[in-house]
């Protein structure tokens, strides 16, 4: 029984060490191309990783039972780490499960729902091997068919278009820098047509989100409408209306001084 617990232990230590190595692994390996976002994100993260996540905290559990009936008892400390890995790990999921069902599933988000932004060839270039679509007009999800624009507005109701009471010339060229502090990289940039377009990139996966910023002239100042959208993916877990809300912030800090 000694030695079956020492295996035990052993087993939870080597499973406690290698999950985390393998989700790190599962995000990284998509981020760099060593497999696309249907392998690291759909099989190994979402497919595979509760699987391996229940069967640590299985062994560590035992191991950890092991380790207090079994004389001389010791490894107490070291089971209750590696029980403690996989409790995180459940907890996390159980947090981005909760936030999954709590917004809309969709990932394309825009302040002007009526006539969102068009992306230009630059951006749609850039998205020819993207499975999401640029449509937002009609657009619709699930089997009820429900509106994009419906479940953006109540899930999202605080993205509405911006005004500000300076030039459109100087909105541009603050929205341009905004966009650089906020780490996105600038695709296209025309002061003519009011256009900014820009691409984020995940820090784990790498995933890919294309924006827009369309400034307009109008009486007092400028019309500023912002729209965001995921390459790959149904739901964005709310990551592009975060996103315009940075943009909105950081443009009301510079402009709203």
């Amino acid at each position: 029984m000694t030695k079956f617990a020492s295996l035990l232990r052993k087993l939870a230590i080597i499973l406690a060490v290698f999950m985390p190595v393998y989700f790190i692994g599962a995000a990284l390996g998509t981020k760099f191309g060593l497999w696309d976002w249907q392998v690291g994100f759909g099989k190994l993260t979402v497919g595979y990783g509760p699987k391996l996540i229940m069967l640590t905290a299985v062994i560590a559990l035992l191991a950890l039972i092991l380790s207090l009936i079994v004389k001389p008892r010791k490894g107490i400390v070291v089971t209750l780490f590696c029980l403690a890995v996989p409790l995180i790990g459940i907890g996390y999921g159980k947090k981005m499960q909760a936030k999954v069902r709590s917004l809309p599933f969709i990932h394309d988000i825009t302040t002007d729902r009526q006539n969102p932004p068009s992306f230009t060839d630059t951006i749609i270039q850039r998205r020819a091997s993207c499975k999401n679509g640029l449509q937002y007009i009609g657009a619709t999800v699930g089997k009820d068919k429900k509106l994009v624009s419906d479940l953006q507005a109540s899930g999202y109701p605080d993205i509405k278009p911006l005004h500000y009471t300076q030039s459109p010339d100087m909105v541009f060229d603050i929205a341009r820098n905004a966009l650089k502090t906020l780490g996105l990289k600038i695709m296209s940039a025309s002061k003519n047509t009011g256009i900014l377009e820009a691409t984020a990139t995940s820090t784990w996966f790498g995933f890919t989100d294309d924006v827009i910023i369309r400034i307009q002239p109008e009486a007092g100042g400028s019309l500023v409408d912002i729209r965001s959208i995921s390459c790959v993916g149904m739901s964005d877990v709310g990551a592009n209306a975060a996103r315009i809300r940075k943009i909105r912030d950081t443009l009301n800090g510079l402009l709203k001084t």
